[in-house]
């Protein structure tokens, strides 16, 4: 306990305080994107569309992040765009049909200059020795806390319809996001120490941060580019079928929104409850070795979706990938930052996000602190043909997921090297 009162602390702690918040906020819509754009006049195809125009957009955008990261801090960043986020969402909340929808989520790649920052900020606020316990809980605690946010969802589309509830719940994320801006301004502090001199003018940073890109890029040793691989495998075919998990779902299976939340409040409650002991069995033991077991953990239920025909096989197939996802996500932040020293995991975390990895049921997807610039193009081609393939048929995108999760697994093994611990 005393290694846990020491990770919760300081900014760790208050970027913690700020994902508990979005939980209850923001972290609701996700699974129920896909059908806010179906009720807003959207097709399965115009789905994969919309979601692809995040990452596309914050393609051009990460190289620039992660200099501004590393030349300016990581605290500025944050705080500036948190205040942004909260003005876009009213866009979210009041778009009248699906093509608003487009447009907001378009802007809304533009504005992930916070994500290297946060990344950064978060791996040089842990210890190596503590990393595993501490990725685990910042994902751990604040998913407790928004164990009953998937189930909320699902019964606010029940009772007052898919618009409606959407509606709703993003005016509250609109306030949320307000509030944890605010609460970063007051409460983080900066980690970024430059020697004199070292500043640069931001006409300077801008100008050098693609070649700087391709700086970080020639540095990467094998272990890290194949890791690069790892994730584009994930992100890419994590795009296929992110946005139709909820859709497979209620059109095949026959669940309502009810329905398809309980199965989440499930798997989170199994997640959330392993998390923490994941997370020190991670420092124990070896990070690669564990990321790779939870992959091979999480291929077969996966392939087994399409066919479980029922809610109860549907749950089935959903708690051992929330046990494989505890176990997955701390492992492969705790890996990525241990591989990548302080100096240069802004730039770093703006190419290959900040290392997360995991099996995406949940929806959303297309941006956050998982997804890096090398992540983007794969992943705006996931969403641009997920829906074709996946009206082609609709066992396909899981089928290549499985697929892509044993190869993921195979690859960890044979050609990453278990990373020094560095600061």
């Amino acid at each position: 306990m005393a290694s846990m009162r020491e990770v919760l602390r300081g900014n760790v702690l208050v970027l913690m305080l700020g994902t508990v918040i979005r939980q209850l906020s923001l972290f609701i819509t996700f699974p129920y994107f896909s059908l806010y754009i179906r009720a807003l006049g959207g097709s399965n195809v115009v789905i994969g569309q919309v979601n692809a125009l995040r990452p596309l957009a914050a393609m051009f955008i990460y190289p620039i992040a992660g200099a501004l990261a590393d030349s300016y801090g990581r605290v500025k960043i944050i705080v500036a765009m948190g205040y942004l986020n909260a003005a876009l969402y009213l866009l979210y909340m009041l778009a009248p049909d699906w093509r608003f929808l487009a447009a907001a989520t378009l802007l809304n790649g533009l504005l992930v200059f916070s994500f290297p920052a946060s990344s950064a900020l978060l791996a040089d606020s842990l210890p190596s020795e503590l990393r595993g316990r501490g990725f685990a809980a910042i994902t751990a605690i604040p998913g407790f806390v928004g164990i009953l946010s998937p189930f909320i969802g699902g019964y606010l589309i029940t009772v007052y319809g898919v618009e409606r509830a959407m509606r709703l719940l993003y005016a509250v994320t609109v306030v949320a996001t307000a509030l944890i801006a605010t609460m970063n301004l007051k409460f983080l502090r900066e980690t970024l120490t430059r020697p004199d001199g070292a500043h640069q003018g931001l006409t300077s940073v801008i100008r050098g941060s693609y070649s700087g890109l391709w700086e970080t890029l020639r540095w990467m040793p094998r272990s890290l580019r194949v890791y690069g691989l790892v994730l584009v495998l994930g992100l890419f075919f994590n795009s296929l079928t992110g946005p139709y998990w909820v859709v497979y779902g209620t059109d095949l299976i026959g669940m309502s929104g009810f329905e398809w939340g309980s199965l989440l409040l499930v798997a989170n409650l199994v997640q959330v409850f392993l998390s923490l002991p994941a997370g020190a069995l991670i420092d124990r033991y070896d990070k690669r070795k564990t990321l790779a077991l939870a992959l091979v953990l999480s291929t077969l239920p996966v392939l087994a979706f399409p066919f479980c025909g029922t809610f109860l096989g549907t749950l089935l197939v959903f708690v051992p990938l929330a046990v494989a996802n505890a176990f997955m996500l701390p492992a492969a932040g705790a890996l990525m930052a241990d591989m990548v020293p302080p100096e240069r995991r802004g730039r770093t975390m703006a190419a290959l996000g900040r290392g997360m990895i995991s099996v995406n049921y949940r929806g959303g997807g297309g941006g956050g602190p998982g997804m890096g610039f090398i992540l983007t193009f794969p992943t705006v081609i996931g969403f641009l043909i997920g829906g074709y393939v996946y009206n082609t048929g609709p066992s396909i995108p899981w089928l290549l997921l499985g697929g892509a999760l044993a190869l993921s697994a195979l690859l960890s093994v044979l050609f990453i090297e278990t990373p020094k611990q560095e600061r």
